[in-house]
């Protein structure tokens, strides 16, 4: 084998080497932040569940939530923001404190109940549909 031959072959190895490095601190990097990674996956998993949630209360419809990961977070705690809005179902006939309050708490319950590692602060926003007297426009 030349000397020639053995230069290309030691600068192919290097190559390969740095490729394999550069590859390898790339998924330590990835892996090593995974968790902000997972939070739009983990926001969208916990809105269907609240979808759930409001859904098998009895209480009101789920019109939408607005679920996503506080920035920067809370010392000391993973903090998930939710808004959701909904409407009161037919036939019930709590206030819209009562409906607000029954169902924060149930989502609130499901969400540490669930184990996601997060402080879930909820806001419930009860619609109501406007009331024409009968005079549509």
């Amino acid at each position: 084998m030349g000397i020639e031959a053995i230069a290309r072959r030691t600068e192919a190895q290097g190559k390969l080497g740095l490729t394999t490095v550069d590859l390898v601190g790339l998924l330590i990097f990835q892996f090593s932040d995974a968790p902000n990674f997972q939070r739009p996956c983990r926001a969208q998993r916990i809105n269907a569940e609240i979808e759930e949630v409001v859904k098998t209360s009895d209480l009101a419809e789920f019109v939408e939530g607005n679920v996503r990961f506080a920035q920067p977070d809370i010392s000391g705690q993973n903090t998930l923001m939710v808004v959701v809005y909904v409407q009161r179902q037919g036939g019930v006939d709590l206030s819209i404190e009562e409906i607000r309050d029954r169902l924060t708490g149930a989502i609130q319950a499901h969400i540490l109940r669930e184990d996601f590692n997060v402080t879930p602060l909820v806001s419930v926003m009860v619609l109501e549909t406007p009331d024409f007297g009968g005079n549509l426009r």
